[in-house]
């Protein structure tokens, strides 16, 4: 058995875990629901699976929509098994144990790499006190499995025993990690080369690749399928949304404007509610001196996870530069952010001691950095327990009420083309057609060409809800709907919520523009082309704006 605490131990410090995640758990008091729409959009999926026997967010149609084979191979079996129950509880009880797993898996690397024991509850303990980490829990999606199995992967590939049984086991644990989320393959890769540093031998990364290779091929078969290359079609999708091209852009200003970004979102909006370089500067120094700390150590469990952290960060600089809503693109920063600035102010202040030569001083000034950087990250709890509330009002009071406006005024099966195809998508009893280029690859190239139009009409499509804000006509730009003197949008019904409330949720998540707009997709006949669209949109942007119904039926 290998040197490390015992089991009690472990549940002791998954204890926070569990307390952090019901204080934001408040938040669903009479307020139900996901705090983002893509959330919806893994339920229609895992439903349509075991209803229709069908993989894709389209009923009976094999199409693309999630980045995950395996999160919705875990959300499938409430449909089997409690197809009647609200299906927020399910995801968020599996993520609440996940993230307590994590905990787990963050102090048993440190105490097993010879952590002292004031490091290791950085590690174990401190990630928990992070609202914004706790925040994933209640999201519904998979960045919580895909942290908890890289976790698993790594400590796996460092254990010490039967070397065929072990290599197995992180072969599988590797293949999981890659149905997770297709940047997992990045990790399998990166273990497999390392193996001698890892204690492994090539007979053991020649057996553990094998086993993740035969599990995830099914799912890059899939993906050939539904988008025609390795990766999910939804990859595509969202960098267009994004960046407003499809195509991988990398240069110096790709890796500046994530790392802007992130400082900016992540770490001054999303942890410390401040853009003070007073604050961030410093916090910021410490944490990298806090990485340096544990990638010295390598090889051992956390300098590569640290490693791996720098890697999926990359990887994102090139393939979708954004940390996503809520920081979710970026999982590893909100997980160890807290532990290494804890670790960083460690080190300066044992380096401050040193001279005394006493361990006892040096063993309180650790305790009282694990206690100032624990008190700094517990401010967050309060403030995303707030903006899980908001942002969940705001789907509902818009996304869901619009779904269930059309079921009380459309017959089951109308297709309407939808651009947040998540929650309508799930509640709304109509055909949905996807303009976010998650779904149909066929799609694609009118997005990306500005043909949206010209798709609609091919297929005869009359309906479309689009999102906005007041006169914010972005998405309606992107698709080329509005502004685009062939095209009249007759809007027809419009749900909103609150203004204050909505303001709070997007100010966190970045998702769920205020407003849904129900609107009929007319052509303009060639001799009126000519008159100007800004008298036309403005008159659509007040109609959306106050909500005005054009009584059809």
């Amino acid at each position: 058995m290998e040197r490390g605490d015992h089991w009690y131990s472990d549940l002791l410090v998954s204890l926070p875990y569990f307390l952090t995640v019901a204080v934001l758990g408040t938040a669903l008091r009479h307020n139900i629901g996901f705090p983002l729409d893509d959330s919806w959009i893994h339920q229609v999926i895992a439903r349509n699976l075991v209803f229709s026997h069908s993989w894709g967010f389209t009923p009976g149609v094999t199409s693309s929509g999630s980045s995950s084979t395996l999160w919705t191979l875990v959300l499938a079996p409430q449909y089997l098994l409690f197809p009647h129950t609200n299906p927020v509880f399910y995801p968020l009880a599996l993520n609440a144990l996940l993230l307590a797993a994590c905990g787990a898996l963050l102090w048993r690397m440190a105490r097993l790499d010879g952590l002292s024991l004031p490091e290791s509850v950085a590690l174990g303990v401190l990630p928990a006190l992070s609202g914004n980490l706790d925040w994933l829990a209640f999201t519904g999606m998979e960045h919580v499995l895909f942290m908890g199995l890289s976790l698993l992967s790594i400590v796996l590939w460092f254990r010490k025993g039967s070397s065929r049984r072990v290599s197995l086991l992180a072969g599988v644990s590797m293949g999981l990690l890659g149905l997770a989320r297709p940047e997992g393959l990045a990790l399998i890769v990166a273990l497999l080369i390392i193996y001698r540093w890892c204690g492994r031998t090539l007979a053991d990364a020649f057996r553990a690749g094998i086993v993740a290779l035969f599990l995830i091929a099914p799912s890059l078969l899939l993906n050939l399928r539904t988008s025609g290359t390795l990766l999910p079609m939804t990859l595509k999708g969202r960098r267009f949304l994004y960046l407003g091209t499809d195509k991988l852009h990398v240069g110096r200003s790709t890796f500046r404007g994530l790392i802007l970004d992130t400082s900016r979102q992540v770490i001054a909006h999303h942890f410390f509610y401040t853009h003070s370089r007073l604050i961030l500067l410093p916090t910021g120094i410490l944490a990298i001196i806090g990485l340096v700390v544990l990638v010295k150590r390598f090889p051992s469990r956390t300098s590569v996870l640290c490693l791996w952290a720098i890697l999926d960060y990359t990887a994102y600089c090139v393939t979708l530069p954004e940390p996503g809503h809520g920081g979710r693109y970026q999982p590893f920063v909100l997980l160890l952010f807290p532990a290494l600035m804890a670790l960083g102010l460690m080190y300066i202040l044992s380096g401050a001691v040193e001279w005394t030569r006493s361990r006892r001083m040096q063993r309180s000034l650790s305790w009282a950095s694990v206690a100032v950087v624990a008190g700094v990250t517990c401010l967050t709890l309060p403030r995303w327990q707030n903006a899980l509330h908001d942002s969940i009002a705001d789907i509902n009071s818009t996304h869901v009420k619009m779904a269930n406006w059309i079921n009380e005024n459309y017959a089951p099966g109308t297709t309407m083309a939808v651009f947040d195809i998540g929650a309508i998508g799930y509640r709304a009893h109509i055909h949905v057609v996807d303009l976010g280029g998650l779904v149909d690859r066929k799609y694609l190239p009118y997005l990306v060409q500005r043909r949206v139009p010209e798709y609609l009409s091919e297929r005869g499509i009359h309906y479309v809800i689009l999102p906005h804000t007041g006169s914010e006509t972005r998405f309606g730009d992107l698709l080329n709907l509005l502004h685009n003197p062939a095209v009249r949008l007759v809007p027809i019904h419009t749900e909103g919520g609150d203004e204050t409330t909505w303001a709070n949720g997007f100010a966190y998540t970045g998702n769920a523009f205020r407003q849904q707009t129900l609107y009929r997709i007319e052509p303009v006949p060639p001799d009126q082309q000519n008159a100007t669209a800004t008298e036309r949109d403005t008159r659509i942007a007040a109609a959306a704006t106050e909500g005005i119904d054009s009584g059809e039926r």
